[in-house]
């Protein structure tokens, strides 16, 4: 990841790992990546989420990152590396 993709990428991981801890007041966070030479995908997932509190975060997401999924227990973040 050149220097810009990266910070987008953490741009948006911070965004949701914040929206977990409004979202959920106990259990276990759990985070997952994978990478190729193309691209850079987490997901973030909280079992005990019922309603995102973070206002926008689906903008944020749209702009830092080139794909998303939002689920109510997870979130998959999507970055081309090139």
């Amino acid at each position: 990841l050149g220097g810009g993709r990266l910070n987008e990428l953490a741009v948006a991981a911070e965004a949701v790992v914040t929206d977990v801890l409004l979202s959920a007041r106990e259990g276990v966070l759990e985070i997952e990546s994978v990478h190729d030479e193309e691209v850079f995908s987490i997901s973030v997932a909280h079992p005990k989420i019922k309603e995102r509190r973070m206002r926008d975060l689906e903008g944020v997401l749209r702009r830092f990152l080139d794909d998303y999924e939002i689920t109510p227990t997870r979130a998959t973040l999507v970055k081309r590396l090139r």
